[in-house]
This record gives C-alpha cells, structure tokens and sequence, in this order.
C-alpha cells in the first residue's frame, strides 16, 4: 500500500478514536453509535467541542481547526473509512499534508483496492466503509 496513504488512514482512525472516546466521557455513555434522546443530535462536549450527529455518523470539533467526521460500522465499528472522508480529512490539514492531493488519495485508493489491502464492508452492512485487510 502507498506508505502516504496509509499514514492518512492511520491518522484519521486515530482522530475517529479520539473523537468517540470525547462523545463516551462527556455523554457518558458507552455506545456513541446508539445516541437518541436524551441525548441530542447537535450540541457542545464538555462546554468546548461541538458534536452533530448524522445518519451513520457524527462530525466532531476536537479543536477549532481540528475536525473528524465519521461513520460508525457494524456494532458501532470506528475503524472505517472511505475515500471521500479521507479526502476531507486531508483537505483540512494541508499543513500536515502538503503534497496529497485528492487525485493522489483516489489513485492510492483505488490501487490499495485492486490490491486487496483494503476492502469494502459486507454488503450487508449498511454504509460503504472500506477496511484495511489484515494480513494473518
């Protein structure tokens, strides 16, 4: 795999994580993915990270600059991805990553596919969350 593209995967699961485990300590609940009421679709965590909950997903201001937005997989899964989120995520930290373009993160994408490194969830799954393959 195209050692560019999975540093952004790998950094993207990380915030995701970050961004769950913000949403489990201020909602205090331990299934973010399973939200409703009381809990609200839009709001503040902690006084100082908005949160908006989405179909499938949620958008989570970790920092003012620092955003993730997300899908939840099967059972509450975070460790998916798919090229348009991973295209935004870039997108919004051109420092970090100066030199992709989304052009790169499509080719990346779709050579990491016909190589059977990343694969899309079961199809009866609901969502189109790509995950890497584990190699045992």
């Amino acid at each position: 795999m195209n050692t560019e593209l999975l540093k952004i995967i790998s950094d993207f699961k990380e915030k995701v994580e970050e961004a769950n485990e913000l949403l489990k300590r201020y909602l205090e609940i331990d299934e973010p993915h399973n939200w409703g009421p009381p809990i609200e679709q839009v709001g503040m965590l902690g006084g100082k990270h908005k949160y908006f909950f989405h179909g499938i997903g949620c958008t989570v201001h970790i920092s003012k600059k620092d955003i993730v937005d997300f899908d939840y997989g099967a059972n509450g899964r975070i460790d998916g991805f798919d090229e348009w989120r991973l295209c935004g995520f870039v997108r919004t930290r051109s420092k970090q990553y100066p030199n992709v373009k989304e052009s790169n993160i499509k080719q990346w994408f779709q050579e990491a596919i016909e190589a059977k490194e990343i694969k899309k969830a079961d199809p009866r799954e609901y969502g189109n969350l790509y995950y890497l393959v584990q190699n045992t």
